[in-house]
């Protein structure tokens, strides 16, 4: 990852990458209404293999997009996260039957895309679209397809008490991410709020917030220590916390003294666990 100051503190561009990596778990794929239908048969082979690996719990993220990389250190607002995955999150996966990767790791690039919403334990594969369509990326047709194929999956990101008679169209989208605006998406005047948009900085909303409340939770656990140190008189100076990321993972420490070591990693075991996963620091 590289750093620029000028665009985000490392441990928020570590969420955002992180955030949009697709764990390998073993998930049950399932395909839109009539999807079939939409996909070209030169892709067919490429959907199955892509489909065998989600379900077999192989890794997925080799088949994602380059702007992965790209994106922790984009100094332009518009190139900072995937838009697609921020407004609606779902992934856009490239379709080939080759297995070699490139020196970054990624597969063969291709001319059409697989647009899917992935779950916990599954997938649910939208629609294949040509690459370089117009406005592919901000299509409402995937949310469109989402809501009507698992009406009661997409319940939960339904937003009750809002009716929404117009509906935005791709270019309208496209408009409104660029000018840093989230529009809501509407399927038959129900509106709908897949993800937390983009923030004024161009990174994902829920991103920041993940952000946000990990510093809070730091911050606690910063006034924890001082109360018990306080409690055994050894607070003789002032401390100021500071937050790093070492190797090993976060470590709460004193700006003016050395890392608390074990004993306070242990208090962000959850913390180190989400950014330094087995599956993610094993080379494939």
């Amino acid at each position: 990852m590289h750093y620029d100051a000028r665009v985000e503190p490392p441990i928020r561009r570590w969420i955002s990458y992180v955030a949009r990596l697709v764990e390998p778990k073993e998930r049950f794929a399932c395909f839109s209404k009539d999807f079939w239908t939409r996909v070209p048969k030169q892709y067919v082979s490429a959907v199955h293999l892509l489909a065998d690996k989600f379900e077999y719990g192989e890794n997925v993220n080799p088949y994602l997009s380059t702007s992965l990389l790209y994106n922790n250190f984009a100094k332009k607002k518009g190139g900072r996260t995937d838009l697609l995955w921020a407004d609606w999150k779902i992934h856009h996966f490239h379709l080939t039957t080759t297995i070699s990767k490139d020196e970054k790791g990624f597969t063969q690039r291709s001319d059409y895309l697989l647009f899917a919403y992935v779950g916990d334990d599954y997938v649910c594969f939208l629609d294949v679209k040509y690459h370089k369509s117009e406005n592919v990326f901000s299509n409402p047709i995937f949310v469109k397809q989402l809501v009507e194929s698992w009406a009661e999956l997409a319940e939960v990101h339904a937003i009750n008490g809002i009716h929404v008679e117009n509906c935005w169209s791709a270019e309208e989208i496209k408009k409104l991410r660029k000018g840093g605006l989230t529009p809501l998406t509407s399927v038959k005047g129900r509106a709908y709020m897949m993800g937390l948009g983009v923030s004024t900085a161009g990174t994902a909303g829920d991103d920041v917030f993940l952000y946000d409340s990990l510093v809070d939770e730091i911050k606690y656990l910063s006034q924890d220590i001082l109360i018990f140190l306080n409690r055994r008189n050894a607070l003789l100076n002032p401390m100021t916390f500071s937050l790093k990321l070492k190797n090993d993972g976060l470590s709460l420490e004193n700006s003016i003294d050395e890392s608390f070591g074990k004993a306070s990693l242990c208090h962000l075991e959850q913390v180190n666990r989400f950014f330094n996963q087995p599956w993610l620091l094993k080379k494939n």
